[in-house]
């Protein structure tokens, strides 16, 4: 499973991070893993957001025309372009650091602790490009990837950074068409 040796070693971090003590048995981590990409789920959010979350930054990234991979090429291709957008995320963080989660469908998101909105830009540029220059063939055919992106800075509540970032990668996903 892509991913998926990189999604154990962030866990030990919060478990450091954060003295998650209830999250010492290897059953209550599966919990907070999507099983598909290997990255953390959205219930990890609950954990985080009690923490001091300064000097952070957010990333979003929603995957371009998804629905029209899904439905010409089946839900098997979808599934594979996530994996390969995840593990771009994955590859493109530092593990002792970041958080990768996918939030949901196709959405994911990057908490990059201990870092500015620059930063926050490269790696997003930086995994953008690298999913686009993939060549995803599916039966044959090469099936384009990208994504959009957007990014906030956390000056206080987590929700709020998440709010900006969220309206940042709509206003790229227009603009794109995607």
């Amino acid at each position: 499973m892509p991913g998926l040796l990189s999604c154990w070693r962030r866990s030990f971090f919060i478990i450091i991070s954060f003295s998650l003590k209830s999250w010492l048995n290897e059953s209550d981590l599966k919990v907070y893993i999507d099983t598909l990409t290997g990255c953390f789920n959205r219930r990890i959010l609950d954990i985080i957001k009690r923490r001091d979350l300064s000097h952070c930054s957010v990333v979003l990234l929603d995957c371009n025309k998804f629905k029209a991979v899904n439905d010409t090429w089946g839900h098997a291709a979808g599934d594979r372009a996530l994996q390969i957008i995840a593990n771009r995320m994955l590859s493109n963080t530092r593990t002792s650091h970041d958080i990768v989660i996918r939030t949901g469908g196709d959405e994911f998101m990057i908490l990059l602790f201990r870092s500015q909105a620059t930063d926050a830009i490269a790696i997003a540029q930086r995994i953008s490009g690298q999913v686009t220059s993939h060549v995803f063939v599916v039966d044959g055919h090469t099936v384009p990837l990208s994504v959009s992106w957007g990014i906030a800075e956390v000056n206080g509540e987590l929700d709020v950074a998440i709010q900006n970032a969220d309206s940042a990668m709509y206003r790229m996903k227009h603009t794109k068409e995607g």
